[in-house]
């Protein structure tokens, strides 16, 4: 026990350097901006190195074949879990502040757990039809992907909890330290007889391994006996019931984004692996990169929203509390005009930078990924259409920030319509093209920075009235 002092003494003094060094003021910016980067995309980015290093890794043991069965697994998960854990998640997050802002600190556990079970459950749910419907094979692979999607989405409800409580830095180690001990058991498992069952097993083990991680954190800053988790999970229900059009609009973004590359799978066209997973990697391999380039966008608003945006919204609310005259309320609204659209514009145009470098990069990147030449013509048209529709991302944002949960339900819902149906008539005359995502992104981003524009110059009125839920509620 003697002996355990100085190395403990060393250890805190060790982690109070550490902590003293990341405290330098020129290191806070960019530690908030990699916690965004690691909130707004974290598992996909996290997950494609493991599943890098896992392919590299196995394919020489196993085969080409058993190793794109697992990545195709992952995909699948990652793809099914977000459509229950997008909109249960959001609404559990927004439960979470509430109640950290009221004091109620030992309903944040119970929320997670509520959150996590329901999440998984759906997602388990849309799993199992997905096997049934796509007729995947072997039963091993078809357990793997059902037990993989609802960890996954137990993932997911970790981002939304933790990052409701601003636990970014604590999310970071979490989630790296999962992959590193997926990537660790697929090692393990490659010296005895690795098969496509045992990747995914080992692979869920890292994702748990980050829930559970994720889960002790709250429970050691948010204590709870749990005496009324119960009542807190018909709470949760019944706030998702209440916000069923905020919970359509989420479901509709992420279907959105992904209802191109569904057309393309299940095509005359596609590839069926040896499980019976449909791919159509000519199309994915192209719109998966591209859909990286809008991350940084989606991190500055991050950002941007827990800094400025807040600010001025704090300050137009104080001027409500202090009955202030009308004169200064609409002083207050040109403020928060001011800082929005200085804070879009700069985002949009930080993200036009990266769209043009990397479309001038195009040539380089093909010929590193050895795409041919009509995925180098798609990568350029994927470029632009994902900054497009980044653009409608970010106006959608300031949509929710106005509590015009409608206007994001029917802009999302018309974006899932329009991508659907052009991505059909593309595939019908044209061919595999990205120019349904790029048409359906332009006509999104117009409609989305409209309503946007309306919904922040008219903030008091929706405030006050137009979107004030208490006016409507009984």
């Amino acid at each position: 026990m003697g002996r355990d002092l100085p190395r403990r003494a060393v250890v805190r003094r060790w982690h109070g350097e550490f902590r003293w060094w990341l405290s330098d003021p020129l290191l806070k910016p960019g530690q908030r901006f990699a916690a965004a980067i690691i909130v707004a995309a974290g598992p996909w980015l996290v997950s494609v190195f493991a599943l890098a290093i896992i392919s590299v890794t196995m394919t020489p043991a196993m085969g080409l074949a058993a190793v794109e069965d697992f990545r195709l697994t992952v995909v699948y998960a990652f793809c099914i879990a977000p459509l229950a854990t997008g909109p249960i998640g959001a609404i559990a997050a927004r439960r979470v502040v509430v109640e950290v802002q009221a004091g109620n600190h030992a309903r944040v556990p119970e929320l997670f757990i509520a959150a996590g079970a329901c999440s998984a459950l759906v997602a388990q749910i849309i799993a199992v039809l997905a096997c049934l419907l796509l007729g995947v094979r072997p039963i091993g692979v078809a357990t793997g992907l059902v037990s993989l999607t609802a960890a996954a989405a137990l993932l997911w409800t970790s981002f939304a909890i933790l990052s409701a409580v601003s636990a970014y830095g604590f999310l970071i180690a979490a989630l790296t330290g999962g992959m590193v001990f997926s990537v660790l058991c697929t090692l393990v498992a490659a010296s005895i007889t690795p098969t496509t069952e045992m990747l995914i097993w080992c692979f869920i083990a890292g994702v748990l391994f980050c829930v559970t991680l994720c889960l002790r954190h709250v429970q050691l800053h948010f204590p709870s006996r749990y005496d009324a988790f119960l009542p807190t999970a018909h709470g949760l229900l019944a706030d998702l019931r209440d916000n069923a059009v905020l919970c359509a609009g989420v479901l509709f973004a992420i279907c959105g984004v992904w209802i191109d590359k569904w057309t393309f799978w299940f095509g005359p066209h596609s590839v069926r692996s040896e499980a019976g997973l449909l791919h159509y990697s000519l199309y994915d391999s192209v719109m998966f990169l591209a859909h990286l380039s809008v991350i940084p966008s989606y991190a500055a608003l991050l950002v941007f929203h827990h800094g400025d945006l807040v600010a001025a919204t704090e300050r137009f609310k104080a001027a409500l509390a202090a009955r202030a005259t009308h004169g200064v309320i609409r002083a207050r609204i040109d403020d928060l005009e001011r800082t929005v659209w200085s804070g879009m514009f700069t985002i949009a145009f930080v993200q036009g930078a990266i769209t043009a470098g990397l479309i001038l990069m195009a040539p380089l990147m093909a010929r590193f990924l050895d795409f041919s030449f009509n995925q180098f013509l798609m990568l350029r048209i994927a470029l632009i259409g994902v900054c497009l529709h980044g653009v409608m991302f970010l106006c959608c944002a300031m949509l929710l920030v106005a509590n015009r949960a409608r206007h994001f339900m029917l802009i999302q819902a018309g974006f899932l319509v329009l991508n659907l149906a052009m991505s059909l008539l593309f595939y019908a005359f044209v061919g595999i093209s990205a120019y349904a995502f790029f048409i359906s992104s332009l006509l999104g981003a117009l409609a989305a920075f409209y309503c946007a524009y309306r919904a922040i110059h008219d903030y008091d009125y929706l405030t006050l009235l137009g979107e004030n839920d208490s006016l409507y509620t009984q």
